[in-house]
């Protein structure tokens, strides 16, 4: 028994080294393969990266990277400088102030002319303002009474430069008219309250008065007649004689009674 599993063990054995050497064989060969490869395939880009075409590597040539998009450091300093230096936009009644002194012949401090139609766009292209700014300090200019009094039909409206830029038509003197009419109404109006308010003073006053002068009339008891004390008394002393007697008052008058027999 022993031999033949002897000679088993052996075979294998032979056979498993066998084994290993044909494996080390095909290693050997797979390694040959492989550099037989790799010296004829030519070196081209990792695989990683996608093969371009000739139209996109123009675009991408073409396209600014993100550092050429970025703005340099002097051209942040000179916007910041720019808009330190740049004026305050001054309020409304400010620029009103500055136009008195830059256009004379068209607004007025004391006796006004109307402005042209349309004059805000003559402002707009000789000021550096907004518009919302020109025609903000312009509403405070017309708003004023002395504008709004100027505003007659037929009056001759001037431009920037005081030459004459047509007439007042009726339209538009009709409603500064009619805007003279609600300043004056809502001027009385003030006043009003003011008067209203004096005489709710004065009648409560002449009304304490009254009540003070016949306060002592109306204190003053009116007088009782003699007759009516008079009626008033019997009626008191038969209410006394009629009342009943009590029993010690029955006893003293026996005793009286006694000691006077």
């Amino acid at each position: 028994m022993a031999a033949p599993v002897l000679d088993l063990l052996e075979t294998l054995e032979t056979h498993l080294e066998q084994t290993k050497a044909a494996l080390n064989a095909l290693r050997e060969e797979n390694e040959m393969l492989k550099r037989q490869l790799a010296s004829q395939v030519p070196h081209t880009q990792p695989p990683s990266q996608p093969l371009q075409g000739p139209a996109q590597c123009d675009a991408s040539a073409a396209e600014p990277s993100v550092a050429d998009v970025k703005p340099s450091d002097s051209q942040v300093i000179s916007e910041a400088a720019a808009a330190e230096t740049a004026p305050q936009p001054p309020s409304p009644q400010a620029l009103l102030n500055q136009w008195y002194k830059r256009y004379p012949n068209a607004f007025f401090t004391g006796h006004t002319k109307p402005l042209k139609v349309g004059i805000h766009q003559d402002l707009a292209q000789r000021e550096l303002w907004s518009g919302k700014l020109i025609r903000r300090a312009l509403a405070n200019y017309v708003n004023l009474p002395r504008y709004v009094k100027s505003m007659r039909e037929g009056a001759e409206r001037i431009d920037l430069d005081g030459n004459p830029a047509g007439k007042v038509d009726k339209e538009a003197a009709r409603h500064a008219s009619d805007r003279r009419k609600d300043k004056s109404g809502s001027n009385a109006s003030k006043q009003a309250p003011s008067s209203d308010h004096r005489k709710p003073q004065q009648s409560s006053r002449q009304a304490s008065q009254q009540t003070s002068r016949q306060a002592p009339k109306d204190a003053v008891p009116t007088p009782v007649k003699a007759h009516e004390q008079r009626g008033e008394g019997e009626k008191t002393e038969a209410f006394e004689t009629t009342k009943p007697l009590s029993l010690e008052d029955k006893l003293r008058g026996l005793q009286q009674k006694f000691t006077g027999r």
